[in-house]
């Protein structure tokens, strides 16, 4: 065995040959390598490793469905969170913070729509009904009690902060100073802050009057009960803000700013309609699309069933446009979807309408100017179309909604992985790119077969992939792939024959936006 030195950052490096996949290691840790490397070779199965990095919904449906699948691998959920099961939506410490979802439609499996019902109705509350909206944090219950039904998952509370493909595995450092040698890894990273506002003054920023994000207790402590406070956006992360304002003893004045001016619609109950409104091939067209929609609620169907009638569909339509159409509906259509898509639990909208109704919640419209310092506190300006309006608050509160712009959000992984040009941002420039299986695309256009993705950064490529039904059919199908693949080449190995993956190859292939466009 030939080895050669080299230096970097000071210190001297050995590169043994292919035998330890070409690893860079010190002189300190080559002999515990090389054992570590002698007991893979005696027992490769044992060793065989997936790791899931992000332990929200995601990530750890995708390890329980691991262990269910009989993956034949040592599953390792990574997370810095001593509870993993929550993430970011689920581990709201609020009560009024209610599932935007009723019980019967978000069961985590996919194959038991009633799952999550059945167990809110012996766990938490035996009145619970189909229709009902069961608070967030008991939903975030209900994962964690999933997970533990399945022995043999491995969680270490930590980071990772650098990747690399080394060989046929993939070499992952965490924050606890150790390393993992991987087979297979699923990022399942959730959801990052919101971006960054134009305009803040860094006075504002330091003082805390300004708050980026909207899930840290700091946003709401320390707030006088009658101060005026701003949220820059209107969706439903500012929905819950108010939720949680009120929740706190806050009684001032709310003012939303955003650029459309609405907050989203509310549930109600409608008579679906009984096929699905584009039930033929999808339309290449994004207007075709609109006026699909726009022609069946003009013929008296209700706009709810409209919409949730091609729930099943939406990724598939999607796909079907060229690149050219779906940038044409981010830009002028994408604001009208969200706000019809994703509504509001009856009991929030009647707390959001009673607010509006009393003027204690007050909607502006108009695009961020700036945040300036005032004697309140904050002085937020706001361009309404050829005039800039103001208005004083004590705390000015982001809720734009998360950033989907990965090369900032703060990831050192994400920032390793992009510079290494091991994955890119989807064909519009926010997520990740992938397969139709989840598959990360890498600079030079190859999909991996090491490195994959469920979650919200699937955006990159889909219309939707933030919701239960669709984390919950990526998760199941990202167990099945990996277990059919791992099962493949234990019988491979058996035989002494080479795995060609065709399902994988084939399905990291149907997706190719540079043909689309």
């Amino acid at each position: 065995m030939t080895r050669r030195c080299t230096q970097r950052n000071g210190k001297r490096l050995i590169c043994i040959r292919d035998c330890i996949l070409g690893l860079l290691i010190t002189d300190k840790n080559l002999e515990v390598l090389l054992a570590s490397y002698e007991s893979y070779g005696r027992n490769m199965e044992t060793q065989r490793t997936i790791a899931v990095i992000g332990a929200g919904v995601s990530g750890t449906l995708t390890a329980y469905h691991l262990v269910r699948q009989h993956v034949g691998a040592k599953v390792v959920l990574i997370d810095p969170q001593s509870n993993p099961g929550l993430g970011l939506a689920y581990s709201t410490p609020s009560y009024r913070h209610l599932l935007n979802v009723p019980a019967g439609k978000i069961s985590a499996l996919p194959d038991q729509p009633n799952h999550f019902l059945e167990w809110l109705q012996k766990h938490y509350d035996a009145s619970m009904t189909g229709s009902d909206f069961a608070p967030r944090a008991v939903f975030g219950l209900y994962i964690q009690w999933l997970l533990s039904t399945v022995p043999g998952v491995k969680h270490r509370q930590t980071v990772v902060v650098d990747a690399d493909v080394v060989g046929h595995q993939v070499r992952l450092d965490l924050a606890d100073g150790t390393m993992l040698l991987a087979d297979a890894v699923v990022l399942a990273t959730g959801n990052f802050d919101p971006a960054p506002l134009r305009g803040v003054s860094q006075e504002v920023a330091h003082t805390g009057v300004y708050c980026h994000s909207a899930w840290v207790d700091s946003t709401y402590a320390g707030l006088p009960q009658e101060a005026p406070v701003a949220l820059i956006g209107s969706g439903l992360t500012a929905v819950d803000v108010v939720l949680r304002l009120r929740e706190t003893g806050h009684r001032g004045q709310v003012i939303a700013i955003s650029r459309h001016g609405v907050f989203p619609n509310r549930h109600a109950t409608y008579k679906p309609l009984d096929t699905a409104l584009i039930s033929g091939p999808p339309p290449t067209k994004a207007r075709e699309l609109l006026h699909a929609i726009h022609s069946a609620i003009k013929s008296g169907m209700d706009w709810r069933a409209v919409i949730d009638s091609l729930r099943e569909r939406t990724n598939e339509l999607w796909l079907a446009l060229p690149l050219a159409e779906q940038k044409r509906f981010r830009r002028h259509l994408q604001r009208r979807w969200d706000v019809v898509r994703h509504r509001m639990a009856p009991p929030i909208a009647d707390v959001i309408e009673a607010e509006l109704t009393a003027g204690t919640l007050v909607m502006m419209r108009g695009s961020l100017y700036g945040v300036l310092p005032s004697p309140l506190g904050a002085r937020v300006q706001f361009q309404e179309g050829d005039f800039i309006r103001e208005v004083d608050a004590a705390r000015v509160i982001n809720c734009t909604g998360p950033d989907m712009n990965y090369r900032r959000v703060g990831s050192t992984l994400l920032k390793s992985l992009f510079e290494k040009g091991l994955i890119v941002s989807g064909p519009h420039g926010s997520g990740l790119w992938t397969s139709d299986c989840g598959a990360l695309r890498d600079l030079t256009g190859a999909f991996s077969d090491l490195l994959f993705h469920v979650g919200p950064g699937r955006l990159g490529t889909l219309l939707e992939s933030i919701a239960v039904p669709e984390l919950r059919n990526q998760a199941r199908d990202m167990a099945e792939l990996l277990s059919a693949r791992f099962r493949a080449a234990e019988q491979a190995a058996d035989t002494g024959n080479t795995v060609i993956d065709t399902e994988f190859s084939t399905a990291v292939s149907r997706v190719d936006y540079e043909l689309a466009s």
